[in-house]
């Protein structure tokens, strides 16, 4: 059997940012197949090595601005967004999901990653979503709920 995680990454103090926050704590309230965990993944990335060398499938949700309109909803899988390791990182605290992922590769594990973005309309200082994207949020956990059904059958 898959085992899924579903990691929410993001600032719930940063408007739009928090917005994988919001949506797993969105998913925790529907009845989901037994493999799934969820996961506020926050911004602590390195908190989440663990859990990705315990998972075959991990979707991930966050804020990601690639320059579509406010409320966008991408979905790819990680090694196609060209995302890269930060070479600059001094710190741990500094660890971005990207470097997570690569370390548990270096670790032999290889899960399968899916990545569900969505274009932030505003990142200030607020634990609300900007209308545009509590508007978008029921579609975007409706995607993901959606895509864990098709991964566990």
């Amino acid at each position: 059997m898959n085992k899924v995680s579903v990691v929410g990454i993001g600032n719930l103090l940063m408007q739009d940012d928090g917005v994988g926050v919001h949506a797993v704590n969105r998913l925790s309230e529907l009845d989901l197949p037994e493999g799934v965990n969820l996961i506020d993944g926050g911004t602590h990335s390195y908190d989440l090595i663990e859990f990705f060398c315990e998972s075959n499938i991990i979707i991930i949700i966050d804020a990601m601005q690639a320059g579509g309109e406010p409320g966008t909803i991408y979905r790819a899988p990680l090694e196609e967004l060209g995302l890269k390791t930060d070479d600059t990182c001094i710190s741990l605290h500094q660890l971005h999901f990207v470097d997570a992922m690569h370390m548990v590769n270096l670790l032999g594990h290889h899960p399968q990653a899916i990545v569900f973005g969505v274009e932030p309309a505003s990142i200030q200082l607020s634990l609300e979503l900007s209308p545009e994207i509590a508007a978008k949020l029921p579609r975007l956990v409706e995607l993901v709920h959606n895509e864990i059904i098709e991964l566990i059958a």
